[in-house]
């Protein structure tokens, strides 16, 4: 063999070796001996200078051989290195991963999505992935499946998936067939992402939405009511004026006598409703005491009995004494009764159960994110529940945050206030409502009054009384509103007082220091252009420190009364009234002036 055929098949050696490096120098070493001891068989009369060329081309060729086997080495141990660490990013990556077969078995996961699921590295393999899905959402994630072999196209969808302890939270799985190259089958390949955080944030986005809605209806409800009592109470002040007078000139047995009592009763009924508008509103100016709820609540359970439908079984738990809450009892009644009854319409001639339950909870305790008013912010740690729970026809999902709306009602004509009305009373006192329903299966409402904690006092006898009152004097009217001016000054001059009247604040003073030597009362309007009630009283007050007046008003009284004012009247007289409540105002007011104490405020009730 000569120099030029030596190195061509040095060449195919070195290409047939390239293709199969994996062997060592050993090996190589071998393969090479027998190559040149079956090439040396062949050729017996090779010239010995030649031999010594192809000896040496030889040992040339094994060098390049050991080098390539060394730099092979290394690059398997590079490879083997590079796949720890793609082993590594894959099963810690942040999201986990899946490949399953069409039948939904795992083949494959990560750490990160053993670790989502809550079970040792290793164990999914095998495991049918529908064991991880919460059974409400498995038809969910079997159509993405079946689409995702049947289209060839990614699929995505939302669900809950089912840790070990059988807890919930929300997936977004995010899945695309591929071929298996190992099984020679198609499979699935799927990206695991935990949702749950975002889901709660739009969870709570959505019912922060939903309470900015019901904020702004409420307040929108709030001055229209507020306007519309306002506006009404004055109309009735007068309309029940003239009835009051009309009624003192006819004789009781005359026809006149009845019709007159009968509209005086209908007028009482229109501000009774008036009067509901505003503690719709929250805007109620009772005084209030510390009562034993159980007690009150028993009390006007008994009165309740009669009206509960006879297929209605009623269940009571009252402790035998307390809670003791701060309210009024009229306003406690007044939401055990609207309770009950809207409980009792619920059952809608049908059989059922009502069960009354009284407890002291703390605030922890109380389900704080469904609660009615939506602006609650509580102030106190322990909390009186009143719960009624009924067996009635439920409140639909959708209707629940309506129930508190006035007027609104799945009932007959006519009703929508009691529930309206239990919120304002509730808010006033600085409490909570809260409602849970299902169609079909009945209501729970719990409503919530801070726990009085402080002592009880007793109210002290001034010694000064009502009956001790002189009758007579003058009276000024102070109102904006002329035919109130007029109604007024009818009923106190038929009461034997002599009146008069100023259009506004600055005729008032005018008026008053004319007259300041006579006049023992001054009856005012709040709500008034220009000057208001509460300056026209300091205007007075500067003129005669102890000058007794009585602030009226028909709008906003719960705002009306508070705040840092430097004078305060003897007394406040809600609108509409009629001749004897005018005249009890003007008493008491007087009667609280001899007392020297301005600062106190006395509500009519």
């Amino acid at each position: 063999m000569d120099i030029e055929t030596a190195k061509k098949q040095k060449q195919e050696d070195k290409t047939f070796f390239g293709k199969n490096g994996s062997g060592n120098a050993q090996s190589l070493h071998r393969q090479a001996e027998a190559k040149l001891l079956a090439w040396a068989e062949l050729q017996p009369m090779v010239d010995p200078k030649n031999i010594r060329l192809l000896v040496h081309e030889l040992r040339m060729h094994q060098l390049e051989l050991e080098v390539q086997n060394e730099e092979l080495r290394r690059s398997q141990e590079d490879l083997t290195a590079s796949k720890a660490s793609y082993m590594d990013l894959y099963d810690f990556a942040p999201v986990g991963y899946f490949t399953v077969n069409k039948a939904g078995v795992i083949l494959e996961a990560n750490h990160t999505a053993a670790s989502l699921l809550r079970v040792a590295p290793g164990t999914l393999v095998k495991q049918s992935i529908f064991w991880f899905i919460f059974p409400d959402d498995q038809d969910v994630y079997y159509h993405r499946h079946k689409a995702s072999f049947a289209t060839d196209e990614p699929q995505t969808c939302k669900l809950r998936l089912l840790r070990t302890d059988r807890q919930p939270f929300w997936a977004r799985l995010e899945s695309g067939p591929v071929r298996n190259d190992k099984h020679g089958s198609q499979v699935c390949r799927m990206v695991l992402v935990d949702i749950g955080d975002g889901v709660r944030l739009a969870a709570e986005k959505n019912n922060l939405e939903i309470q900015d809605r019901q904020l702004q209806k409420a307040e929108s409800l709030g001055r229209m009511a507020g306007a519309i009592a306002h506006n009404f109470n004055n109309i009735l002040t007068v309309v029940m004026g003239n009835l009051d007078l009309a009624i003192t000139k006819v004789t009781r047995v005359s026809n006149t006598y009845q019709y007159l009592e009968s509209a005086m009763k209908a007028a009482g009924r229109a501000a009774d409703l008036s009067g509901s508008m505003l503690t719709y509103l929250g805007q109620t100016l009772d005084q209030h005491e510390p009562l034993d709820l159980s007690e009150i609540c028993r009390t006007s359970l008994h009165k309740l009995l009669a009206d509960i439908p006879k297929m209605v079984d009623v269940k009571v738990d009252f402790p035998f004494s307390g809670p003791i809450i701060k309210a009024t009892a009229h306003h406690v009644s007044q939401v055990l009764r609207n309770l009950v009854t809207n409980s009792c319409e619920a059952f809608r001639d049908e059989k059922g159960s009502l069960h009354l339950t009284i407890t002291t909870m703390n605030l922890a305790d109380i389900l704080v994110t469904q609660h009615f008013p939506l602006d609650w912010q509580p102030q106190d740690n322990l909390y009186a529940c009143l719960e009624v729970t009924d067996t009635g026809c439920g409140i639909d999902e959708n209707d629940l945050e309506k129930i508190f709306d006035p007027f609104f009602t799945q009932k007959f004509l006519g009703r929508g206030l009691g529930l309206p009305i239990v919120l304002g009373i509730v808010r006033a006192y600085y409490g909570a409502v809260t409602v849970t329903s299902k169609v079909g299966y009945g209501t729970v409402i719990r409503v919530f009054f801070p726990v009085f904690e402080g002592e009880i006092s007793r109210p002290q006898d001034d010694g000064i009384k009502i009956s001790e009152i002189s009758e007579g004097g003058t009276v000024l009217i102070v109102d904006d509103d002329p035919t109130i001016l007029e109604i007024a000054k009818n009923a106190l001059i038929s009461l034997g007082f002599t009146v008069l009247v100023a259009k506004d604040g600055f005729d008032a003073v005018e008026v008053f220091r004319q007259h300041q030597q006579f006049i023992c009362c001054v009856l005012c309007d709040v709500v008034m252009p220009g000057m208001d009630g509460w300056e026209t009283l300091s205007a007075l007050r500067q003129l005669v420190p102890g000058i007794a007046v009585i602030l009226s008003s028909s709008y906003d009284q719960y705002g009306i009364m508070v705040g840092d004012h430097s004078e305060w009247p003897q007394f406040f007289l809600d609108k509409p009234y009629n001749v004897s409540e005018l005249h009890a105002a003007i008493k008491q007011a007087l009667a609280n002036n001899r007392k020297r104490d301005s600062s106190t405020v006395q509500i009519n009730n």
